[in-house]
C-alpha cells in the first residue's frame, strides 16, 4: 500500500487552486514540479524550467537573458508555503508574515531549478522554512531565503477549498 504525502496533496490542489481562481500564481504552477519530501516531511525538493517569459525587462539576449528576481521569489514562497502548511497537524491556513532572499546568482533562461526546501520550525503559531534555489545544471547557488507564516483559522480551514475542487475536477 503506498504511503500518501501530504506535502503531495497540497502540491496536487495547488496547481488546481491556481487554475481554478486564475491566481498570481498561475504561471509558476503550470511549470513547478513537486520532487519529493524526505526526513519525515522536514525537507523537499522541486525544480522550475525557466522560460523566456520569466526575464526582466532590460535583460538583454548577448548578455544571456537572466531571469526576473520575482519570478524566483514567488516559486519560493509558493514551495515554502506549500511545505510549512503540509507540517501544520491541526490543517490551519497560513499568512505571510516575513520572507527574505539573498540572491547570490542569477538564473538563465533554458536552465532549470532546483528549489530545496527545510523546515526550521513549526510551532502553534508560527511556521519556519528555509530555501535553496540552486541551477541544476551549472550545480551554482542562485538565492538562498527564510519564509515565516502565521497559522490562521479553524483547524481544517486550508482543506475546505480543495473539498470545494471536487464538484469542479476530477479530483
Amino acid at each position: 500500500m503506498a504511503v500518501r504525502c501530504r506535502l503531495g496533496e497540497l502540491f496536487h490542489q495547488y496547481v488546481q487552486q491556481t487554475r481554478a481562481q486564475n491566481s498570481f500564481s498561475s504561471v509558476i504552477s503550470k511549470r513547478l514540479q513537486f520532487l519529493q519530501s524526505s526526513e519525515n516531511l522536514k525537507r523537499s525538493s522541486f525544480q522550475f524550467p525557466l522560460h523566456q517569459s520569466d526575464c526582466h525587462a532590460f535583460a538583454m539576449a548577448q548578455e544571456g537573458q537572466t531571469v526576473h528576481g520575482g519570478v524566483i521569489a514567488t516559486v519560493v514562497e509558493d514551495a515554502t508555503t506549500m511545505h510549512i502548511c503540509a507540517n501544520d497537524v491541526r490543517s490551519r491556513k497560513a499568512v505571510t508574515t516575513d520572507m527574505n532572499l539573498t540572491y547570490v546568482g542569477v538564473g538563465k533562461v533554458g536552465r532549470t531549478l532546483q528549489i530545496d526546501t527545510k523546515i526550521l520550525k513549526i510551532g502553534g503559531v508560527l511556521g519556519v522554512a528555509e530555501a535553496e534555489v540552486t541551477d541544476i545544471t551549472s550545480g551554482k547557488l542562485i538565492a538562498v531565503g527564510r519564509h515565516s507564516m502565521m497559522f490562521v483559522g479553524e483547524d481544517g480551514s486550508a482543506l475546505k477549498f480543495a473539498q470545494s475542487l471536487n464538484s469542479v475536477f476530477d479530483v
